[in-house]
């Protein structure tokens, strides 16, 4: 089928849906058969946003993805209260390089910076990035003297694995860097990092609500006063959080701002009702940009206000009749201090990540709790809105940049979120065109998978999806069973993608070559892999969807694709006979065997000026007979001939010329 046909937008919707075609921006990693009762391949040009085997491995996220700002850093210089097992803590990251901080409500963000800052020969403190695996680290990566943190707190089992920590710990010494991973429990830590894991015990609420004053250098008696007497039942067992709110509200009430009484009740509130009575003031535009903020915080503050503003747009738009316009909204009308000091959002002056010398600027909220406070709120008390907020979610998706923030985002509703359905909006996303969404829902499901809660629910989801879902959702599962997450169990996965490709849609086959060739580009995995895909070569699949994506992975395999090549040679080194085998399977099918023949046939027409091509054919015509001198190879050549008949004098001629140029190579005359 032609790409035109394949995007044809005037498509019947029974018509799509069982066609069921790839996203325009979908890469495509099989030749081009058609769907239905159409066969053949697509042996020309290929044009538009059709792409053969584009790069089968996604470029990494970048590892740091922000620095601490200076004030933070002052911060914790200046005036820090120990929380439980601090000593511990810092002589486990000063003896093993790496510690892993547990005990929700501790103060482990504070404590980690405090650790890094007097940390000897750390120069740097930066945020590595939630969506890179502790294994995928390299030390070409790391500067000397940088001190990393890594937040993985509200993951509910475990967010990295044995074989991982082990990898990553050696990379981390070898750059002579320091890192210090965040987790809620004790239970979540692996068993090797078990002997660099420190449970910590939140400190006096009181003394870090002094603390945070004489950083300000506010703690005059009246206010030290408030916090040990006023405030100190109110304080009892809080959190850091909530005793730096504590000095706030002190400081508020020195000034005849708020009352003692008042002052309580708003210490003592949940973050979700202080949240509520806030959004109380606030207007549509600031009901977006909280939104915005509450999803990308601690994001560069040039996308968050981008972002914000076309959220903003969508919401204004939604609110219009059919045939209504919307009035342009002045964009000099408010200014940037008042809008975020209306939602309760700062800037920060941060070292940028990637250019040295140069600066950045991100926006969060004054409290850290309160960005889960706001997505919750919007999400539970404006449902009508829900549809709208998602669709504006999935639009940061398609940048590998903030697809966290979106993938987070998700989970969170799944998460925490009451519902009759609580997958509603990952199925959503799965059984859609667009490629974004499709991928989003993919790793959205691959981080759910490690919550022991939703797991349950998520893998009779994927089980679902694996036997009765439509095209888009089978495509989604075998995503979730190729990526980082489905090598944990590579054999299941394997089965798994087994039961996908039988599928007769194209758009699962394709995610099924897109997940196998990416096993086979891992060398740790690829043997298993490659013995799957010829054990699809049996008679029992071939009249299943397993058949073209065989024959496609049998294309990728023997190096018919120029950026292939490479690793061909290091399959024909460790896998010789597979190698084969799924050259010969090709070669017997009629329409790939004809276009293989056709590529040979161009081949040996230019061999004999062209060393590069000369190469080629070589290289290819001894795969199928490994002598190609006549009588080595007259076996080889008649197997050929008897599965295409038609093209009998074609192929002598391409095996003539093979063992001319093999010859000439040699130095040898060749024969007239």
């Amino acid at each position: 089928m032609s790409e035109d046909k394949e995007n044809t937008p005037a498509e019947a919707p029974e018509q799509k849906q069982k066609q069921s075609p790839l996203s325009p921006d979908e890469a495509r990693y099989m030749p081009n058969v058609a769907h239905g009762d159409m066969n053949g391949v697509q042996t020309g040009d290929v044009n538009g946003n059709i792409n053969y085997y584009a790069a089968v491995t996604s470029a990494q996220a970048d590892l740091i993805v922000r620095y601490a700002a200076a004030q933070d850093i002052e911060d914790v210089k200046r005036e820090f209260v120990p929380p439980g097992g601090f000593v511990t803590a810092v002589a486990t990251l000063q003896r093993e390089s790496v510690v892993v901080l547990c005990g929700a409500g501790t103060g482990r963000t504070f404590a980690a910076r405090r650790m890094l800052a007097h940390e000897p020969g750390i120069t740097k403190i930066a945020d590595m990035n939630r969506s890179r695996t502790l294994g995928s680290i390299r030390e070409a990566e790391l500067e000397n003297g940088t001190g990393i943190v890594l937040d993985v707190r509200d993951s509910r089992d475990r967010p990295f694995t044995d074989r991982d920590f082990t990898q990553c710990l050696n990379v981390i010494r070898d750059a002579r860097c320091r890192l210090v991973i965040l987790l809620d429990h004790l239970s979540q830590t692996p068993d090797t990092a078990l002997k660099h894991a420190v449970l910590l015990s939140a400190p006096s609420a009181v003394e870090v609500a002094q603390a945070a004053l004489r950083r300000r250098g506010e703690a005059g008696e009246a206010v030290l006063h408030t916090i040990k007497t006023d405030f100190a039942d109110a304080l009892a067992d809080a959190s850091p959080d909530k005793a730096v709110l504590a000095a706030n509200l002190a400081v508020q009430i020195r000034n005849g701002d708020i009352e003692v009484e008042a002052a309580i009740i708003l210490l003592k509130e949940e973050v979700t009702e202080a949240v509520a009575r806030s959004f109380e003031k606030l207007d549509v535009r600031g009901h977006a940009y909280s939104f915005a903020v509450a999803v990308l915080e601690n994001q560069p503050l040039e996308h968050v206000l981008q972002r914000a503003w076309a959220l903003d747009q969508d919401i204004r738009k939604a609110r219009l009749p059919e045939d209504g316009k919307l009035r342009p909204r002045c964009r000099l009308d408010k200014p940037l201090d008042e809008l975020l000091q209306d939602i309760r959002a700062k800037v920060e002056k941060r070292d940028h990540p990637k250019h040295k010398d140069l600066f950045e600027e991100t926006v969060r909220f004054e409290r850290h709790d309160w960005a889960r406070g706001v997505f919750k709120h919007v999400w539970r008390q404006y449902p009508a809105a829900q549809e709208l907020l998602r669709d504006w979610m999935c639009e940061d998706a398609t940048l590998d940049r903030f697809k966290e923030e979106s993938v987070q985002a998700v989970c969170e509703v799944v998460q925490t979120v009451p519902a009759h359905e609580p997958l509603a909006i990952v199925e959503n996303l799965a059984s859609q065109r667009q490629y974004g969404r499709r991928a989003l829902a993919a790793r959205a499901l691959e981080v759910l998978m490690d919550d022991d809660i939703v797991r349950p629910l998520v893998e009779k989801t994927l089980e679902r999806w694996t036997k009765y879902g439509n095209a888009y959702e089978k495509w989604t599962v075998a995503r979730v069973y190729s990526s980082e997450f489905g090598r944990r169990n590579l054999a299941a996965s394997l089965e798994k993608l087994t039961e996908i490709g039988k599928s007769e849609f194209y758009t699962p086959q394709n995610a099924v070559v897109f997940g196998v060739l990416s096993m086979i580009a891992d060398k740790k995995i690829r043997g298993i892999a490659i013995d799957t895909v010829v054990s699809w070569t049996g008679a029992k699949y071939r009249r299943t969807g397993l058949q073209p994506i065989t024959l496609s992975l049998g294309l990728w395999v023997i190096g018919f694709y120029e950026n292939s090549r490479d690793y061909f040679i290091e399959f024909a080194q460790e896998f010789p006979k597979q190698v084969r085998d799924l050259l010969k399977h090709v070669l017997a099918d009629p329409e790939f065997g004809e276009y293989l023949l056709d590529h040979l046939g161009d081949l040996a027409t230019h061999a004999r000026w062209d060393e590069a091509k000369a190469a080629e054919l070589i290289r290819l015509t001894r795969l199928v007979a490994p002598d190609l001198s006549w009588w080595h190879r007259r076996d080889a050549v008649e197997a050929v001939c008897f599965q295409h008949p038609t093209k009998r004098s074609e192929i002598r001629r391409i095996f003539r010329i093979a063992r001319k140029v093999q010859k000439a190579q040699k130095g040898q005359p060749q024969p007239s």
